[in-house]
């Protein structure tokens, strides 16, 4: 007969095996628990360190993507007094309104080239496509060849800078997202204020061609340097396809689009007619592109301002406010009146108010959309602006010439009030589509 086992054997053993797989499954946890902590160690955290330099880089791309765009009224404007004075102004607007759709249509193109390349050198190649586009334009010497060169390859080029800038921000930023998304805007305004003084003296002391060239160089510079720096702050793929149909069901997406859409009519209309209503009420045209500078200076403080009011306002809110406002200005001040002081007034004020859709827009969609879509959904966006731009540039040039005779500029202010005010509408869309 077996001798029968002590009871208190059976059970420290059982213990002791207890303890055992115990420790041992501590110790797998443990190991677990620290490749999950050296994971989240090697992911920056967000609105801190790189993130800064992300948001100056970005700062970089928008001074010249779009800063460029603002200094082409000082080529238009040597295009129709000096080198295409035997050409019609409406062939050589066609410069300017190839370049403006296709910075804006072009930049779906940079999902599917973020998805095979990655942030940085998608944002490189839109660098080197627009400074093939500006160096083919040094030596262009007929209108089509600079719709080819500085309209469609720099403006395809800098689509791509865009729209990378406006995506990669998301990535980076949370408790200072709608901050650094209007610092980084504001590249847009006060782009012009550095781009048109370096393009004017150049004109002044050779020519066009070095105009051209030189814009290269600087292009060159900033946007490599921008383009270099630029990184996610993890793993980031965007959303499989050039375009995902769902998106554009999305009720928020289509507020945004609509949005844009009559806002950069109205915006077009400032830009490009006021500086020659001083010239109509006896400025020079050197005095009207200073003035224009100073418009650059308040829509980039604009940009940056509203990115800061986000803290204690809703970005629907301030951007309801601002487009009501800004129909308000067009027929209070510039349709009533053409005093200097009066009108002067006007285009500071408008400078403020007229462009915080260019900001709370990427801002709106960052916080509706997951960061794979936030490529595409600002892609859609700034489609909707490049449409605006091909039907309204030439449309408005037409009535300008046709009902105002290139001096009564009261069609183009009523319809310019009108789109802000529809803009603003959509605005009242855009709250309910949120909330829902």
């Amino acid at each position: 007969m077996d001798a029968v086992e002590p009871v208190s054997k059976i059970i420290l053993e059982d213990s002791d095996s207890n303890l055992k797989d115990k420790s041992e499954e501590d110790l797998n946890l443990s190991k677990i628990e620290t490749v999950i902590e050296a994971d989240f160690a090697v992911i920056p955290p967000p609105d801190e360190g790189y993130a800064w330099v992300i948001m100056i880089a970005c700062l970089f791309n928008l001074l010249l993507a779009f800063g460029s765009f603002n200094a082409f009224g000082v080529f238009q404007t040597y295009y129709l007094e000096v080198l295409f004075v035997d050409e019609s102004a409406n062939y050589i607007a066609w410069i300017s309104t190839v370049c403006g759709v296709f910075t804006f249509v072009g930049g779906l193109a940079a999902t599917p080239i973020v998805r095979k390349v990655g942030l940085k050198y998608s944002s490189l190649i839109g660098t080197l496509i627009c400074v093939i586009g500006l160096l083919l334009a040094s030596f262009s010497s007929q209108v089509w060849q600079l719709i080819i060169t500085q309209g469609l390859l720099f403006g395809f080029g800098s689509s791509i800078i865009i729209n990378v800038s406006l995506t990669v921000p998301a990535l980076w930023f949370d408790k200072y997202r709608a901050l650094a998304y209007g610092i980084v805007a504001s590249g847009g305004g006060f782009g012009g204020i550095i781009l048109i003084p370096i393009v004017n003296k150049v004109i002044s002391a050779s020519n066009i061609h070095w105009a051209f060239r030189t814009l290269c160089f600087v292009y060159l510079a900033m946007t490599g340097v921008g383009g270099m720096l630029l990184r996610p702050r993890s793993s980031y793929t965007p959303s499989e396809g050039t375009l995902d149909f769902k998106l554009l069901k999305n009720p928020v997406t289509i507020a945004l689009c609509f949005i844009g859409f009559f806002m950069q009519i109205g915006f077009n209309i400032v830009a490009m007619y006021f500086p020659t209503s001083l010239v109509l009420i006896g400025k020079t045209p050197d005095q009207a592109t200073n003035y224009l500078m100073v418009f650059c200076a308040c829509t980039g403080s604009s940009r940056a301002i509203t990115g800061y009011l986000t803290k204690y306002f809703k970005p629907t809110s301030i951007l309801f406010v601002c487009h009501v406002l800004s129909g308000i200005f067009f027929m209070s001040m510039w349709y009533t009146s053409d005093k200097f002081s009066v009108l002067i007034s006007f285009f500071v004020l408008i400078g403020f108010v007229c462009i915080p859709y260019m900001t709370l827009g990427p801002v709106i969609a960052s916080e509706n959309f997951s960061k794979e879509d936030l490529s595409q959904v600002n892609a859609i966006t700034y489609i909707a602006m490049g449409i605006s731009v091909l039907i309204s540039l030439p449309s408005v040039g037409a009535i300008f010439e046709t009902y105002g005779k290139r001096t009564n500029f009261s069609a183009l202010i009523v319809i310019a009030s009108i789109s802000y005010f529809i803009s603003a509408l959509f605005v009242i869309y855009l709250r309910f589509s949120e909330k829902k």
